[in-house]
């Protein structure tokens, strides 16, 4: 079972992952200054994770693989990627996010880091 989790960061921004059988992170969003705006880009993530429009991928400056998430409407990016070792690794993860985020229970507490 996947779950979304908000959380405040140590700079006091609220952000948003994405977790496989409760372990395994797949997703964390960029940090927004209120719970309203996390939890609105949180539900353009979990609508839109299945277009695969909305994952802009990139190389980086050191050759690696990484992805930005855009809301697909406003072009407004909600979430950078790690770099991954290789496109396939990005790939793998990409499809994960496609086949969990938009059935993914939303947990109602909003954690401290």
């Amino acid at each position: 079972m996947a779950l979304f989790k908000i959380y405040i960061d140590r700079d006091g921004l609220y952000r948003f992952l994405l977790k496989l059988n409760t372990r395994d992170i797949i997703f964390i969003s960029l940090g927004f200054k209120t719970s309203l705006l996390c939890r609105k880009s949180l539900e353009v993530f979990k609508a839109s994770a299945v277009t695969d429009s909305a994952f802009k991928r990139l190389v980086a400056h050191c050759g690696r693989s990484y992805y930005n998430f855009k809301n697909i409407n406003s072009n407004q990016t909600i979430g950078v990627s790690e770099l991954f070792l290789n496109r396939s690794f990005m790939e793998r993860q990409i499809t994960l996010i496609k086949k969990n985020a938009k059935d993914a229970v939303i947990d109602t507490c909003i954690y401290t880091s």
